[in-house]
């Protein structure tokens, strides 16, 4: 549906979330520009590997992140931006993917309630290097609990997999 070459299930997309840090390499000291209106699991997973937060505006219109506040938070430490695609409604994905283009930075998606949403034709989840998805009992598509990663770089599939599944190889 996502037409991505690689997803990983995860239980929960807390799990998918702090999988997504891991496999991006991001450390102790690098820094997470992402949004301060929503989910503390979008901070707690920098925190996970010892990375910081920092929390960018968000949009009135739209409760995503203000790419001009992104880019003035940029430094040298900035190795992800964490989208959220808010209530199902697109982040300004043309204007974010410049920004991390620009400054070499990675972009996670997390579009937990984003299931389908579209941003000028093409689906959330499907722009950054990691999207995100959650299959919790209160989102649109639901299985409980739950969670996927999807990505269409292998090595990150690979990553994503590993930390999954406690470092044991199942690809």
């Amino acid at each position: 549906y996502y037409g991505v070459k690689y997803s990983v299930s995860v239980n929960s997309a807390t799990s998918g979330l702090y999988a997504s840090i891991g496999a991006l390499d991001i450390g102790y000291g690098d820094e997470v520009i992402t949004s301060p209106y929503t989910m503390t699991a979008c901070a707690t997973a920098a925190l996970v590997y010892g990375a910081i937060p920092i929390f960018a505006d968000v949009q009135l219109e739209t409760g995503s992140l203000d790419p001009d506040s992104i880019e003035s938070l940029v430094t040298e430490r900035t190795k992800a931006i964490l989208v959220v695609h808010q209530f199902g409604i697109p982040a300004d994905m043309d204007r974010i993917m410049d920004i991390a283009k620009r400054y070499n930075i990675k972009v996670i998606e997390d579009c937990a309630q984003a299931h389908g949403a579209k941003y000028k034709g093409q689906l959330v989840g499907t722009f950054g290097d990691i999207g995100v998805f959650s299959l919790n009992v209160n989102k649109t598509i639901q299985t409980g609990e739950g969670g996927v990663c999807v990505t269409k770089n292998k090595d990150l599939h690979y990553r994503l997999a590993l930390i999954r599944n406690h470092g044991e190889s199942v690809v």
